[in-house]
């Protein structure tokens, strides 16, 4: 058995005990959740053993599958981090509910472990420097992606062996802790904030780059790509911005939103990278973009002649709710109309093959309906499909007219 496929096995075997292993140590042993300096809960802890297991399973059948390309392997190393994280974290929570000496020094350990867990799962941000061929798309990038390794074990040994309180437990101290302490009176070390804001913008300017030089079937690799991972990171926005708006704790909810969105990343690499529907991206682009423009749209007539009714009918007794029901069915009868304008727009720019096509089959069934010469129809077929569909090869065949 090749090294690929060895580490592929190991790996998501370790990734489901340990994942496994937190449920039954939660389940067995129930101890109140800690602080913790990102804010985590029980359904935190949930979408990130989904999203543990999402990429160990599809990092593992990529490694088999596709042994040559770097991306498998990472994906179940990440896989595997983060779900050794969650069952030290069970762990952590409960040996600090023991309440002795010694229950206290494990907890510490095993909270030690769950940074260390972490550190493993963030080498997917690696996966941005290498989709989708497995390496940099040019001799630069090489270098960058050869710096970026050394660059983070740096950064995970700083953050490990920072003195003083965890990484992520507050109220727990650092077993292992030497040398000055970087966070320099801060809750959250600053090495976080250089790391994202030094690692995030290469990982875009990579892809961007990379698309621009790209063949087509590439560019539509990373379409799927970049699409999930626009869809993981707008979850946490939207929830960070919905406690803004609040003026509430945002608590767990954008680590939920971000683990259980970030468990989709590995299914779009893996439909990416195995070419499985890939073409289908282009109407997904479009059809979210479009609903999310007719929701925008008709949610605004919707409020706008609640507004408007209810001000003009304010002294009729009913007004607010003929307001309502009003305003219903205005936006009810105008969401096709304006479904189908604003989906034939954004076809034109995100899908435009699907819109191509169906403009070169009109124009073909419009000549249809006056051509009689059944050569000219047959030549005219021929270069219709040839435009649309690009088949490899294309036969036509015609039965004879039976006489009675």
């Amino acid at each position: 058995m090749t090294m690929p496929k060895t580490l592929a096995i190991v790996g998501w075997v370790v990734a489901m005990s340990c994942t496994i292993g937190a449920i039954v140590v939660r389940i067995a042993a129930p101890a109140p959740f800690l602080p913790v300096t990102f804010g985590f809960g029980p359904m935190a802890m949930l979408a990130f053993l989904v999203m543990a297991m999402s990429w160990a399973s599809v990092g593992g059948y990529l490694a088999i599958k596709r042994p040559e390309n770097l991306i498998g392997r990472v994906m179940v190393v990440s896989g595997s981090g983060y779900a050794l994280s969650m069952l030290a974290l069970a762990f952590t929570f409960a040996f600090a509910a023991d309440g002795t000496n010694r229950g206290r020094a494990m907890a510490e350990v095993a909270g030690w472990i769950t940074v260390l867990g972490t550190q493993f799962g963030a080498f997917a941000f690696m996966v941005g420097f290498i989709f989708p061929t497995g390496g940099g798309q040019s001799p630069s990038w090489a270098r960058v992606l050869r710096l970026s390794v050394p660059g983070m074990i740096v950064f995970s040994a700083a953050i490990l062996l920072q003195p003083g309180s965890s990484h992520l437990f507050p109220t727990l101290q650092n077993p292992f802790g030497v040398g000055p302490d970087l966070r320099f009176g801060q809750p959250v070390s600053p090495l976080i904030a250089l790391f994202g804001t030094i690692l995030s913008p290469l990982v875009a300017i990579s892809l961007v780059t990379r698309y621009r030089a790209a063949a087509h079937v590439e560019r539509q690799q990373l379409k799927w790509f970049s699409m999930a991972i626009a869809v993981a990171f707008a979850g946490v926005g939207l929830s960070a911005w919905a406690a803004v708006v609040t003026k509430g704790s945002p608590g767990e909810t954008g680590l939920i939103v971000y683990g259980f969105a970030q468990a989709g990343v590995p299914v779009a690499i893996g439909i990416a990278i195995l070419r499985h529907h890939l073409y289908d991206i282009d109407r997904i682009i479009s059809r979210t973009i479009g609903y999310a423009l007719v929701s925008t749209i008709v949610a605004t007539v919707f409020g706008g002649i609640i507004v408007l009714l209810s001000a003009a009918l304010a002294t009729f007794a009913q007004g607010q709710t003929i307001a309502v029901a009003a305003s219903t069915l205005v936006a009810f009868a105008a969401f096709q109309p304006i479904r189908r304008r604003i989906q034939s727009a954004v076809d034109r720019r995100f899908n435009r093959t699907r819109y191509d096509a169906e403009r070169t089959v009109a124009a073909f069934s419009a000549r249809l309906r006056d051509e009689v010469d059944i050569a000219t129809v047959t030549t005219d077929l021929h270069a219709t499909v040839q435009g649309v569909v690009k088949p490899v090869s294309l036969g036509l065949w015609i039965r004879e007219a039976t006489r009675p």
